[in-house]
């Protein structure tokens, strides 16, 4: 009789217990959504009017931190309804840190929605890759941010963007500009006009060199750093692999020193102002300073963009003898010879093997 009796009361407090927890459950839901649905309530007849606040959320901020931020901000009306809300909904720690814009006007689900996504992004990425004329280089980032190309080479040659690299300080041609904007990935703000994208991508190239030229001297064979950035064009535009870079710079090197035409079949395509696989006898003679079988010497300007390996390797241009060099290996592959007949065997083994033309 007594343990039925014991039996009993136990069952009851089970019960009753199981049927607390449910209530409490369900009494902090619907405070919950009764305070969100009327957190807008005045005390005035006059309506609360609408507004943004800008709410930033601490990394590790925990649920009740995140509900005394909103309601300080007068996002919400009570930050105690708020909490039970994301802990009833299981999002205590799922809401992301970072800056918001946030209105006045918002339900808590609207309102832990937005925090669940994430703050939006502020910038987005371009990427100028390493090589392309300068007129390349301005519609690559056209096509990236918008901005008109013809107004982006405005902005470059009516001296609206700076360098101090900028051919014989004379910004008003737009080939001057040519390798000033540094290829690389770029995070640009939102709200970035194409100028400042421009001076970014100028800045980038100064940094770059500047800091190179902190570690390393300028090669005695080169009189400026316009003509380092000439020749670190060159490399970039003839060299396919990594190792061939520093190999490619010597050839140049030499062939300086002896007075011999370069005979870099990208500088004819540059003066053509043309892309196409196979430089073709009638293009040499293009009456062009660019044109390196007709001229002696560097060109006045770059030919292109390039990067720091370019840089990197004509800063650290080995001690060859090489004044010939040909791509022989369809994997990009050069070969380096200072040997005329070793570079026409050269020449006629890539032919029959489909790597030139």
């Amino acid at each position: 009789m007594i343990s039925y009796y014991f039996r009993n009361r136990l069952l009851i407090a089970v019960l009753f217990t199981i049927t607390a927890v449910v209530f409490s459950i369900s009494f902090a839901s619907n405070i919950a959504t009764s305070i969100d649905r009327t957190a807008d309530i005045v005390t005035s007849d006059n309506q609360v009017e609408e507004f943004i606040a800008i709410v930033n959320i601490p990394q590790g901020s925990s649920a009740a931190e995140i509900s005394s931020i909103l309601s300080s901000e007068g996002i919400i009306s009570s930050s105690l309804a708020f909490e039970l809300y994301l802990r009833n909904e299981n999002l205590s720690d799922k809401l992301r840190a970072g800056e918001y814009e946030i209105s006045s006007k918002l339900e808590f689900e609207e309102i832990s929605s937005i925090l669940l996504k994430g703050p939006p992004l502020k910038t987005y990425t371009i990427t100028i890759p390493e090589g392309l004329w300068i007129s390349e280089t301005l519609e690559s980032i056209s096509s990236q941010t918008g901005y008109d190309s013809d107004l982006l080479a405005n902005s470059l040659i009516s001296g609206n963007v700076n360098s101090k690299y900028v051919y014989l300080g004379d910004f008003t041609k737009l080939q001057h500009w040519e390798g000033l904007l540094y290829p690389n990935t770029y995070q640009i703000a939102l709200d970035a006009s194409g100028e400042d994208i421009l001076q970014i991508l100028v800045n980038e190239l100064e940094t770059v060199v500047d800091t190179l030229l902190s570690e390393y001297q300028l090669p005695s064979w080169l009189k400026s750093t316009n003509e380092l950035f000439t020749v670190a064009s060159l490399v970039e535009a003839e060299s396919k692999l990594q190792e061939d870079r520093p190999l490619v710079s010597s050839v140049i090197k030499n062939r300086l020193y002896d007075d011999m035409l370069l005979q870099i079949d990208a500088m004819v395509l540059y003066a053509l102002q043309e892309r196409k696989s196979q430089v073709l006898l009638v293009d040499l003679q293009v009456d062009s300073i660019y044109n390196s079988y007709k001229y002696t010497g560097l060109p006045p300007t770059p030919i292109s963009g390039f990067g720091e390996r370019s840089i990197m390797a004509v800063l650290e241009t080995p001690e060859t003898d090489f004044i010939y060099y040909l791509l022989t290996d369809k994997n990009g592959k050069m070969s380096f010879t200072n040997d005329y007949s070793d570079f026409i065997n050269m020449k006629n083994k890539a032919k029959e093997e489909g790597v030139i033309p």
